[in-house]
């Protein structure tokens, strides 16, 4: 949850980012995966050890990927001026 962490982090100090429509959408689409995937590596987690812990690793593959869709896999900070810059 390192987006969702730094983009909590920056809200507390700065208050909320100065996005547009867009890209407050798509800071909020990176924040509900994050929490999908935590939730469902939790949910996996009380399966270890057992054949059904596997099941789970595909969902977790395409949340992943969607994630990497809307972040393209660059730093937090990288991010959040790539978006404010767009929102100019």
């Amino acid at each position: 949850m390192k987006y969702t962490k730094y983009f909590s982090i920056i809200s507390k100090e700065y208050g909320q980012p100065k996005l547009d429509n867009y890209q407050f959408g798509r800071m909020m689409n990176i924040i509900h995966i994050e929490g999908v995937i935590q939730g469902i590596e939790q949910i996996r987690n009380g399966y270890k050890n057992t054949p059904e812990y596997t099941r789970f690793d595909l969902i977790i593959f395409k949340q992943n990927k969607k994630l990497t869709e809307l972040t393209g896999n660059i730093k937090p900070e990288d991010l959040l001026k790539e978006m404010l810059s767009f929102s100019e």
